[in-house]
Formats: C-alpha cells, structure tokens, sequence
C-alpha cells in the first residue's frame, strides 16, 4: 500500500485492545472482548490486531511501529484471568492471603501459586510458551508493582507480538502510561485552535498516576510540556476497594457506586466524608498523603464497619469531587480554558459534570480509560517521532469512534438465513427507521446493529437498544426482562444537537457531550420528555448530543421519532445481556434478539418485529 507510516497501538492488560492508525490518523479500534465474547478480556488482542490487518489490507511487514502501552507491565493477571474470571472471594482471597501477608507481616508470597488453579496456559501463543514463563515466576514475587519486573514484561510483549506478526523486534516500543492518557486525551477529545491543559487520574499508571500536561500550537506546531506529576491520587484506589467492599466487582462496577451516590443526602454521609478528607489533601499543584495507611484496603474496610452502603456511595463521590475540584483550580485560573481530561477515574461523569460548572470548556474524550490506551499509544508515538526528529508530522485528531468491525448487507442477511428469521418474524428492508420509529412511540423496545460498531463502552448508536424516553415502563422491561441491570442505574439519551439546548442546561458547546462522557442538568422539557433516561433522584442526564451529519441514518431514526412523539431524542443504553460484553456482528445480534424480549430489531437495512 502506498501509505508510509502504519502504527500498531496495543493495550494488553485489562479489556485489551488494539488501533491501527495510518499516516496520522486513527483508521480502526476495537477490544478483545468484541471478538471473544468475554468481557474485559485480558489476554493479547489476537483477535482484534487480525481482524485490523485484514479489514483494512495491510501486511505485517508494512507496519513501521508497534506501540505498547505502559513500561510497567507483569503478566500475572494475564495468566491468571484476573479481570474475567475472578469471583468475589478470589478478590478477597487475594486481599488476604497476598497482600495482607505481604504488607503486615513482610512475607514473600508468590501470586501464582496463591492462585495456582486460575492459571490459563491455554492462550495465545500456547501452553509451551506460558509453561515456560510460569516456571520462571512461580516462586518469585512478580507483581506489577515489583519495579524489577519492568524489563522481563516487556520482553514477553516483544516475544508475543513477533510470535505473532513475525515482525523485527527492533520496531517494538513501549509508552509511558499517563502520556498514552494525555495523547489520547487531546486528540480524542476536539481539535483545538487554542492552547489546552490535559490532565490525567488514574489508580496506578506506570507508578504514576496524576499528571497535567500543556499542549500549545506555535505557528502550526504542537508543543507538549509536563506541568506535573505524581504517584499518589488517592481516588482511583479508593474506588476500587470500596467497591469490593460494598460487594460489587473491582475494576468493573465503580460506575455502579457512582450511580448510587446521589441517593444519599450529605446529612447521612457527613461522618464517613470527614474520615476521607483525613487521608489526602491537595497543596498548590500536588495531591499530598495527610494520613497515609499502611494498606488501604484493610484501613478502609475497618473504617467502613458498620456504615451505610448509600451513606459510603455518597461520601465517596462527594470526596472524589471535593479533592479533583480543588486540584483542577489550583492548576488552572483561567475559567475558559481548554481542559480535556483522560484515565480511569475521568469516567467518573459526575466529577465532570461538577468541573464542567466553573469551566466552560471540559471535554472527556470516549472511553478515556484504559481501553482507549491503543489509540493514546499510537498519538504519542507521533508526537515523540516529532520531537525528536523535529519534523512536521500530519496528526488527525478522533473525528468520530465508529471505529469497529462493519456490519454489511451481505452479512446481515447471511445471518437472517442462518437462524431462519424470515420463516419466524415480520422482516422488512423498507421504511425501516419510519416503521422503527413508529413501534418505539408505541412503547417497543428496539435494538439497532447498523455499520460500524463504536469503540468503548457506551453504546452510540450504532450497537444499542432504544425506547420511548418518555414512557417510565420501558426502564423496568430493559432492566428486569433484557440487560438485568441494576435498578438504581440510570439510563442515557442519545439527542440531536438542534434540540438539545430545549432539554438540557449547558454552556459552550454541545459537542463536550457527544460521547456521554459529562452529565448536564436538565430542563424543564428535558425533565418531562426524557425522564426514562435520567438519573431518578437528581434528573441529571449522560447524554449524547448527536452534531449534525455525524451518525445520518440514527439521526434520521431520531428524526423521524421525533416527528412523530414530539421527542427528538431516544433512550440508548448498550446493546449486550448482562455480564457480556457489547455485540459486535449479525449473529451476536440476533443471538441476542432471541435470548431476550426485545420487540425488535434493526440491523443493517433490515427490520426485524416479533409477532
């Protein structure tokens, strides 16, 4: 192919995922878990990095860079499936038979032992391989956070992805961890014209994990500069363990706490917050440890004893608000800054949203945790090419995340065949958003697979299940009959931007809100025509405010909805069964559809309507 530089970004960690981005610019993503049907799938993006080579015709031999997120890396999780096959006494076990042992008490324990029976040798590239790695490590302390493991993790990523790609190690590279945030952060998040301060929260990082860098344009040239940086943001870890503690997955349902939150009246919540304020403080530029316990963990789990759960949701977040507010205002004075923020803890939308009251210009780039690191590696591999060379390179920033594998009409209708469709349900491939939009106003729950898939994990569209957002009764379908979600969360809308300023109170522009990665107050229409897709206590909406010709046949549907309800907007929630990750094809589509009592289907031109 005539193209001259092909980057190769992989995360291999938690939800791994890979991005191809070819001569500055961002051209496919999609994780592991699409592909596997696992969710959070941990081990190597095999499937991901082929379906990348193959859909977009690249050999690899052409690929200049391969760019692996993080230095700092250990492949205990990976061999031990730590993020999808964990249960809630493996997370306990490993706070007290690995770290309680190894903080309290000084012993060396060897995590691999410890979970012996959780080991996986079985994955890419093959038994032999991790036989080897396990015998090496089974009797040695590797954990991540041991600094002696850095090399030997990055020779076995080297090692992987050649076995892999038969590629020339000497094109293999690692990126720091908060820099891939920060990259990512700016590209993914708007194409700026005028300088803007990005900022990073995360839990661990490459044992950083806050930082704040500048970016600046002088005469068409992107400068970066490291504003600061430190070791020890308190809130990403607190999440973590207190989501643990109050009985909900680690790593995976902290949004579940956050939604809980606002519950709980800061009456109830006040002693726990005050006993939180006593661990960090924030001084001029820096988060500085008041109290620092010898394990977080164990400290919070003694302090917790006997509290509320709501009581400890809404300390928390209101603590996590407090400290990242306070922070943010001591770096930047200037209220109409451009401020983009990236890392597992910007997920947290009600701390944007906060944030978004003093500053009018707050952007979150989709999915700015981890998973998004593919695309963050291949930015500021870019950006270090340019530095050091000090050459002008073409970077494009993320005009949209329809980044993932395309459904087309072939396939559709392959699948239609396959599972009989036609013989079982009413299928039309005309007027299929006029006839959708008029089932959902009738109160139908309605899923949509159509094109390519978005990358991450809010469903935008083009992979997700849609109903009346006026209509209260579709919540308790969704959640009890279809996603069995929990009964406290809130849903999302997806809105056209020429109606939006009708629903919700916002400031600067709408496009901070395309990604449903802030939250917005709503208005008084807003409250009565979206009000199944608000959060129930404090009608606050995660919106995704849809700019015009950016998605045209969902915007078309909305349209169209709207002509008909009065209601230009549709209540979007992913289209997955609890505990899977989003589909991803035709088939995982109609699996689906059939698994559960969804009343229809649009996938591709088609239209699917139970009888």
């Amino acid at each position: 192919m005539s193209a001259k530089n092909i980057i190769l970004g992989i995360n291999w960690e938690q939800n791994s995922t890979a991005s191809l981005m070819i001569d500055g610019k961002i051209v496919g993503c999609s994780s592991e878990e699409r592909f596997s049907k696992i969710k959070n799938d941990e081990r190597y993006p095999l499937n991901s990095i082929n379906w990348l080579i193959k859909e977009f015709k690249i050999s690899p031999k052409e690929i200049t860079s391969i760019c692996f997120i993080s230095k700092v890396w250990s492949p205990i999780y990976i061999l031990t499936r730590h993020y999808t096959n964990f249960s809630m006494d493996d997370y306990y076990e490993e706070q007290k038979k690995y770290w309680y042992p190894k903080i309290y008490q000084n012993k060396k324990i060897s995590y691999l032992n410890l979970f012996k029976k959780k080991i996986d040798l079985n994955q890419f590239p093959g038994k032999n391989y991790w036989k080897k790695i396990f015998n090496i490590l089974k009797t040695s302390d590797y954990h991540v956070s041991n600094k002696k493991i850095i090399n030997f993790g990055q020779k076995i990523r080297k090692d992987v992805v050649v076995k892999h790609l038969n590629v020339d190690p000497k094109i293999i590279e690692f990126i720091d961890h908060s820099f891939g945030h920060a990259c990512y952060g700016y590209f993914g998040s708007k194409k700026f014209k005028k300088d803007t301060t990005v900022l990073t929260l995360d839990a661990f990082g490459d044992f950083i994990n806050y930082t704040a860098y500048d970016f600046k344009i002088n005469k068409n040239n992107l400068n970066v500069k490291k504003i600061v940086s430190g070791p020890n943001f308190i809130i990403g870890r607190l999440y973590r363990y207190i989501t643990l503690i109050l009985g909900l997955k680690p790593n995976e349902h902290e949004y579940k706490v956050m939604g809980l939150a606002p519950y709980c009246k800061r009456r109830y919540f006040e002693e726990i917050l005050s006993s939180f304020k006593k661990f960090q403080i924030v001084k001029k530029k820096k988060f500085i440890d008041f109290i620092k316990p010898k394990d977080l963990f164990f400290d919070i789990k003694r302090l917790l004893d006997g509290k509320r759960f709501d009581a400890i949701a809404g300390a928390l977040q209101k603590y996590s608000e407090l400290l990242i507010e306070k922070w943010v205002k001591n770096l930047i004075k200037d209220k109409k800054k451009n401020i983009c923020i990236a890392g597992g803890v910007s997920l947290n939308v009600k701390s944007n949203y906060n944030l978004s009251k003093t500053y009018k210009n707050v952007y979150v780039p989709a999915s700015p945790d981890d998973a998004s690191q593919a695309m963050g590696a291949c930015f500021a591999k870019l950006i270090e090419t340019k530095n050091k060379k000090k050459t002008k390179i073409k970077i494009f920033p993320l005009d949209n995340v329809y980044l993932g594998y395309k459904i087309t009409s072939e396939e559709a209708l392959g699948a239609l065949n396959k599972f009989k469709i036609f013989d079982k349900f009413r299928v039309t491939n005309r007027n299929t958003n006029m006839l959708a939009a008029k089932a959902i106003n009738k109160g139908k729950i309605i899923a949509r697979a159509v094109g390519k898939a978005e990358f991450g994990a809010r469903s935008l569209g083009n992979r997700s299940i849609l109903a009346h957002p006026s209509k209260m009764n579709v919540k308790e379908t969704i959640n009890e009959s279809i996603k069995n979600r929990d009964f406290w969360m809130p849903f999302a809308a997806s809105v056209l931007e020429r109606k939006a300023k009708e629903y919700f109170h916002f400031s600067g522009e709408a496009d901070k809100f395309k990604y449903m990665t802030n939250c917005s107050d709503t208005t008084v229409k807003g409250k009565s025509y979206l009000k199944a897709a608000l959060h129930p206590y404090d009608q606050t909406c995660r919106p995704q405010i849809l700019a015009n010709n950016s998605n045209p046949l969902y915007e078309d549907l909305i349209k169209k909805f709207g002509n008909i309800s009065g209601v230009y907007g549709l209540l979007n929630t992913s289209f997955n069964l609890h505990g899977y990750p989003i589909i991803n094809n035709s088939v995982d589509a109609i699996k689906v559809f059939l698994k559960t009592n969804l009343d229809g289907l649009i996938l591709d031109k088609y239209l699917i309507l139970k009888k």
